[in-house]
């Protein structure tokens, strides 16, 4: 504070000794500049300094609104010092000293004293600007780079006893109040969360917004785990209160991955809060709303995750991977009604794999959308070179998941990928799962899937039974078709319990005058059971394994020269 106010204060000692008297007159004329948003007058420049006319002059010329960089800084520290005056604060002559300095020792060269006077004025306005730049403006924490200061400081100046506890806090729900109720909402989430945090607190502890809806804080001096875990049991409780934002109750959550430095371990404040980061991955998927500590496991697992992740990357570049193609069938018939294209990589030694063995990998780095438009490009394009073969290509369905429906461009992108292989949307089917069609709160999913419907793909709701998506979901998405889980087909015919439940999804499906596909059908026994309660189409080993794709030609024609697969015997 003492440095703004002397940057108005150019001045004698005479007004460091009268300054308590020109408050008022002072505070006068700051309100007048501030008002005008003019240059500041003479006038004014000698009514704040006490000086006589040339140096006001020289004053006033410094902070001219030519000068703008100066100007901007002038009127910040202006109306911080009017408030200041306001509350009858004045200051010292200690806090004059050091500018009243500078002047005199530049009065013999007018422009070096407005030089100087600038140059003050800068070094105190990067000043502040540094101090505002470790402050997150929203909550009013230290923000990411205070944090990394504060570690740094530590790691020089050592920690209390030696120990330290880093806990990285996640907000739960954050996005979908973000999503669903506004930005201002997400504001008053956060604000909510560091109060609740703030509440905690211990005298020593640093707590900083690092980005998003991300804390970390740190403890300092020793800790036992049950400690922690209870530190971050009531950080949880806290968080999980409701908050008020338009007169409306809101609830958010927390997850908390904590990191332990002991006095004897090497590592590193700042790799604490990367192992910190770690350990609320798996707090997040350990269902939300809890803590895990790190353990040097979790490093090994994620160490393995990294090189998974890359082999995936360089499997795309190097075109390990491969579209399978699973037919689907009539059950009655046998008739082939579509193929579903399935991811398969061919890894150098590992083999074939499956996407469970990737598939969770490539989405967590980011990988999904360049594997999923690698897949579709070769899907398309044996699609073309089947029809340019004169081969009768039913519905071939792909795969969304749900972080694909909330790419903004999604439709334009498959549209634009069909249009080089010459293909129709009514070509394809887009299979969705039926957890990301009930995220129906996200409007960027709604549009995404009304899009791919109102440019003619076929919509189906895959794995259904297992995400509680409710008839309004069904009716309102308009899906082709609905795939019943594995989990309700195997074994039907041991089960009575099983049959109906089955029995009641096909008979939804029917009243919505969509077709039912059971998914996993391996025996005859279940095609059977599957028949007569009227499923339409059958998926899974009991009907074909997944082909691979330089087969697809040959298969086809043996099927369609039978005119069916061997059709149901009872």
């Amino acid at each position: 504070m003492s440095h703004k106010f002397a940057l108005l204060s150019v001045a004698s000692d005479t007004l460091s000794r009268d300054m308590l008297a020109s408050q008022f007159r002072a505070r006068e004329a700051l309100q007048e500049f501030l008002a005008t948003r003019s240059s500041l007058r003479n006038s004014q420049a000698s009514l704040l300094s006490g000086c006589d006319a040339a140096l006001s002059k020289m004053i006033s010329e410094a902070f001219s609104r030519e000068n703008e960089a100066i100007y901007d800084c002038f009127e910040m520290i202006a109306r911080s010092i009017c408030s200041s005056l306001s509350r009858g604060e004045a200051p010292s002559r200690a806090d004059l000293s050091e500018l009243i300095q500078l002047v005199v020792c530049q009065l013999s060269d007018a422009n070096n004293a407005i030089l100087a006077a600038a140059q003050f004025i800068a070094d105190t306005a990067q000043t502040d600007t540094e101090k505002l730049a470790l402050i997150d403006q929203l909550t009013g924490l230290p923000n990411r780079r205070a944090l990394e200061d504060e570690l740094a400081r530590r790691e020089t100046t050592g920690l209390p006893e030696g120990t330290a506890a880093i806990m990285h806090v996640d907000l739960d729900l954050f996005k979908k109040i973000n999503d669903t109720i506004g930005h201002a909402a997400g504001d008053a989430a956060l604000k909510h969360a560091t109060d609740a945090m703030a509440s905690t607190l211990r005298n020593d502890d640093f707590l900083a917004r690092i980005g998003g809806d991300e804390f970390v804080l740190v403890l300092y001096g020793p800790s036992t785990e049950e400690y922690l875990a209870l530190r971050a049991d009531q950080i949880i409780e806290n968080i999980s209160t409701a908050f008020l934002f338009n007169g409306k109750r809101h609830r958010i959550g927390a997850s908390i991955g904590i990191a332990v430095k002991a006095k004897a371990d090497g590592t590193s404040l700042a790799k604490c809060v990367i192992n910190a980061d770690l350990a609320l991955y798996h707090a997040k998927n350990a269902g939300r709303g809890t803590s895990r500590f790190f353990t040097p496991f979790l490093r090994i697992q994620q160490d393995q995750k990294a090189d998974l992740q890359s082999q995936i990357s360089l499997g795309i570049d190097t075109h390990q991977f491969e579209p399978f193609f699973q037919p689907q069938v009539e059950g009655r018939t046998g008739k082939l009604v579509g193929l579903e294209a399935l991811a398969r990589w061919h890894h150098p030694t590992r083999g074939l794999l499956a996407p469970f063995h990737f598939l969770q990998a490539a989405q967590e780095a980011a990988l999904l959308e360049k594997l999923d438009e690698y897949l579709m490009a070769r899907t398309f394009a044996s699609m073309r070179r089947w029809v340019d073969d004169g081969l009768n290509i039913p519905q071939v369905s792909i795969n969304l998941t749900g972080s694909r429906l909330l790419e903004e461009n999604l439709v334009d992108s498959m549209l634009s990928a069909i249009d080089k292989s010459n293909l129709s949307p009514s070509m394809i089917g887009i299979e969705i799962l039926e957890s990301a069609m009930i995220d129906n709160e996200s409007k960027q999913i709604m549009d995404s899937i009304a899009g791919l419907a109102e440019a003619g793909f076929k919509l189906e709701l895959d794995d259904f039974g297992t995400g509680h998506a409710s008839i309004s979901n069904l009716k309102n998405f308009k899906v082709d078709r609905i795939k019943i889980d594995r989990s309700f087909v195997k074994d039907i015919h041991l089960y009575p319990e099983l049959c109906k439940i089955t029995g009641a999804m096909i008979g939804l499906a029917h009243a919505l005058r969509v077709d039912a596909l059971a998914e996993g059908v391996e025996t005859p026994e279940e095609r059977l059971v599957l028949n007569a309660l009227g499923c339409d189409h059958f998926q899974g080993y009991g009907v074909s394994r997944p082909i691979p794709n330089s087969e697809i030609p040959r298969w086809l024609r043996r099927t369609q020269e039978k005119k069916a697969l061997p059709p149901i015997r009872k």
